[in-house]
């Protein structure tokens, strides 16, 4: 079933298509949340996420969180910015470089010649170093030598590593410097990213998916976060000063909003409806009442990440309980327990 994903998720022709790390400690939820619109598929088969559903479900959560704000949080630049994001325009949304995204249709394409791979490498010096870093890593590397050779190293990957390398570099566009505290706290978000990405590739085949699928779509999972940050950036320049709005209210700003924003940028930058849904639901708040392997996924891979981050011990019953995983847990402790030794 996917070994066709990323040639859905880039929309290559003949293909079916569909129109920040988390806090440590989640904010306290301003209402329960009803269950977001979405495409119900049967058990196995892989969800969408319509524009339609992913604004409403945007909408839906900002009108929440502004209910509950008091006098110091309307006072502040906050509903302003609440209500840009809600807008969720190409302003908030920016495309990304067109040379990044020419990229990754072309890679996607399986017609596509390896000259033609390796070219998109030969005429950009950073994505050259940034492939070959990946294909010389522990989970590449066979043996003790290392390639220098960008054919070499696009062999060595295939085209999911290609496809893997062109999204991370698509991601990192959006890293920016919003101000104040938030420049560190973009940073620990595609940190958290980064390290997801290995821990949802290892734990994909206990959940019967694609391992390079999984690397690609927990690089992508919080980047709602890195949109909100970078439209924060912009207001910063806009107003030349930094914004100010009180923090747990920010907080939980971010942790409403960036699920559905990060959806919607994922289907604006062209990549489809699965991994729109993937991205926006990766939460799983509430719990599909169907199977989706997906976001169990990538629930459980960024859950052990922030274990691991913060050193704290990770109860795999309650991550079972929390996140409603269907998934066998021994297979998934079996996944990580290889990686440990």
């Amino acid at each position: 079933m996917f070994s066709q994903f990323w040639r859905r998720l880039t929309g290559t022709p003949g293909a079916s298509t569909s129109p920040a790390a988390a806090p440590a400690a989640e904010p306290a939820e301003t209402a329960a949340a009803p269950a977001p619109a979405r495409e119900v598929a049967p058990k196995g088969e892989i969800r969408v996420a319509t524009e339609e559903s992913l604004r409403r479900s945007l909408t839906w959560r900002s009108r929440v969180l502004m209910e509950g704000a008091g006098e110091d949080i309307m006072r502040s630049d906050g509903p302003a910015l609440v209500a840009a994001l809600t807008d969720a325009n190409e302003s908030v949304i920016r495309q990304p470089p067109a040379a990044a995204q020419r990229a990754l249709r072309v890679a996607s394409n399986p017609e596509t010649p390896m000259p033609k791979v390796v070219e998109l490498f030969e005429n950009d010096p950073m994505l050259a170093q940034a492939l070959l870093r990946f294909s010389n890593s522990v989970f590449y590397r066979r043996d003790s030598q290392p390639t220098a050779s960008l054919q070499s190293a696009v062999q060595r990957v295939g085209m999911n590593g290609v496809q893997t390398v062109l999204t991370a570099s698509l991601v990192q566009t959006m890293l920016c410097r919003p101000g104040g505290a938030y420049d560190a706290l973009v940073q620990k978000v595609w940190t958290h990213m980064q390290r997801s990405a290995p821990i949802a590739r290892t734990l994909a085949p206990a959940f019967g998916l694609d391992a390079e699928t999984m690397f690609s779509l927990a690089l992508l999972h919080d980047v709602g976060k890195l949109v909100i940050f970078d439209h924060i950036s912009t207001l910063r320049h806009d107003k030349r000063r930094d914004l100010k709005m009180p923090d747990l209210f920010f907080r939980q700003m971010l942790w409403h909003l960036h699920e559905p924003i990060g959806g919607l940028s994922v289907l604006h930058w062209g990549m489809g409806g699965e991994a729109a849904h993937a991205v926006a639901e990766h939460h799983r708040r509430p719990a599909p009442t169907t199977s989706d392997t997906v976001t169990e996924c990538l629930f459980v891979a960024e859950t052990i990440e922030l274990a691991q981050t913060n050193f704290a011990k990770l109860d795999w019953e309650e991550v079972w309980k929390k996140g409603a995983i269907t998934t066998e847990m021994g297979s998934v402790q079996e996944r990580m327990r290889k990686t440990d030794e």
